[in-house]
C-alpha cells in the first residue's frame, strides 16, 4: 500500500497541491488530500483492488479554481482508458471512477469541496 501511495502522490503533486492524509502547513488553495482503502483480498490473478479518495478543498471566490484541478486530475487518469504505472513488484492501472461535486460547503470555514475517486487495480508480478 505504502507504494501506492508514494507513487500516485508524486504524480499528484505534479500536478496539484496535493498531500496523503492532511495537509500539514499553511494551505495553498486549491489543495487536495488522499485517503487509501482498500476492496478486499487478491483474487486469483493476483489483483488487489483499493480506492484513493482525494478531496479538494477551495476558499474564495474563484472556486473554478477548484475544477480546473480536479479536471487536470481527470486528464491524468481517464475514466476509460486509465493510466498504467509500474511499481517495484507489479503493475498498477489508476482510473478515475466517481466524481462528487455536490458537497455540503463548510459554513463555518467557507471552503467549497469536491471529492474524486481513484480506483486502483495492482497485479502483483513484472509487468
Amino acid at each position: 500500500m505504502t507504494e501506492i501511495v508514494k507513487k500516485i502522490g508524486e504524480l499528484l503533486s505534479g500536478e496539484i497541491n496535493y498531500r496523503f492524509l492532511r495537509w500539514k502547513e499553511k494551505p495553498k488553495y486549491p489543495y487536495f488530500i488522499g485517503e487509501l482503502y482498500g476492496e478486499g483480498g487478491r483474487d486469483e490473478s493476483g489483483e488487489t483492488g483499493y480506492r484513493l479518495l482525494l478531496t479538494g478543498f477551495y476558499r474564495g471566490d474563484d472556486d473554478m479554481q477548484l475544477y480546473e484541478a480536479a479536471e487536470r486530475v481527470v486528464e491524468m487518469f481517464p475514466e476509460d482508458t486509465g493510466r498504467l504505472i509500474r511499481c517495484r513488484a507489479g503493475t498498477m492501472l489508476v482510473s478515475t471512477g466517481e466524481i462528487l461535486t455536490d458537497l455540503p460547503a463548510d459554513v463555518e470555514t467557507e471552503l467549497t469541496k469536491i471529492q474524486i475517486t481513484l480506483e486502483v487495480k495492482r497485479w502483483k508480478g513484472r509487468g
